[in-house]
Formats: C-alpha cells, sequence, structure tokens
C-alpha cells in the first residue's frame, strides 16, 4: 500500500460527519499520554510509518484515534496515515488476516512491519475469550468509556519501540 494515498488527522477529520468529528475531538481532548509514554516516543531516533485503518462510525476507532495522534505529536519521525476500511479489507486481511477496526499497523523507515494492533489491546481480547457475551458488552463499554486508556498506551508505545 502507498502511505501518500492515506490521510492525515485533520484529512480525517474533514470527511467525517459532523456528529463522528465532534466524538473524535472530545476523545482526543481527554487522552493525555503519561509522562513515561512521552519519554518513550521521545527517544525513537528513526522514522517510523503507522497505517491506521479507521472509519469516523467505529467507537473503537474514536477511542484509540487520539493515542496515536499524541505519539505523533511528542515525534516527528512517527508518519501517520489513515485509511479507511471500507475497500481495503482485503488489504487488512493480507496484513492481520482479518479486517477488523482500528487496526494500526507500523513499520519501520523501510516499511517492514513492525506490529500490529487489531480492534482492542492483546490483554483485553484474552480476557474476552474467556468471558460470557454479557460479561464481553460490559468489558467492551468500559473500554470505551476509557478504562482501559493505559492498555492502549502500553500497547501502542512497545509497538513503535
Amino acid at each position: 500500500m502507498d502511505l501518500s494515498q492515506g490521510l492525515s488527522f485533520n484529512e480525517y477529520l474533514r470527511k467525517s460527519t459532523e456528529e463522528q468529528r465532534k466524538a473524535q475531538e472530545e476523545m482526543y481532548e481527554r487522552v493525555q499520554l503519561s509522562e513515561s509514554a512521552k519519554e518513550a516516543v521521545k527517544q525513537i531516533n528513526e522514522p517510523i510509518n503507522i497505517m491506521f485503518f479507521s472509519e469516523g462510525y467505529c467507537p473503537d476507532c474514536i477511542v484509540a484515534m487520539p493515542f496515536i495522534k499524541r505519539v505523533a505529536e511528542e515525534n516527528k519521525n512517527i508518519n501517520v496515515k489513515i485509511f479507511p476500511r471500507k475497500g481495503n479489507e482485503e488489504n487488512l486481511e493480507g496484513f492481520v488476516g482479518t479486517a477488523r477496526i482500528p487496526t494500526i499497523l507500523v513499520f519501520n523507515k523501510d516499511m517492514e512491519p513492525k506490529g500490529a494492533y487489531v480492534e482492542f489491546p492483546k490483554v483485553l481480547i484474552e480476557q474476552m475469550a474467556r468471558l460470557s457475551i454479557e460479561e464481553q458488552k460490559s468489558l467492551i463499554s468500559e473500554y470505551r468509556q476509557g478504562k482501559y486508556n493505559k492498555l492502549i498506551e502500553d500497547e501502542l508505545v512497545s509497538l513503535l519501540k
């Protein structure tokens, strides 16, 4: 895939509905990186490319997007481009075996894969596998309210290192 075909955060917001844009902006204001995450991100001294697959209607994308925007603001070596899921399902399946969103693909400067974040932090995915449907819904609701933001931050920062 060609990174130049992706959108910047502001371009992504312009393509969103007013309601989606407002939800994304509100979440961005609520999310702050920890000092340890900021320090880890500032230590990155080589270019990193991030492909973020998202749709404006997706509540889980709204939760994850501010973290990517914040890390990019901390270090100019981090290049983020946002792509729609729609029309990229085959690419997503090729990269990570599923077309779920958000999917965040991290590459080094030579576009060699460093890792991926798919839908939820891995710790939550493992937890959900042991839960009933009702318990999973409750956990996802808590996730969307910010209860697991530290897990998101930790996983994303580890992908960048």
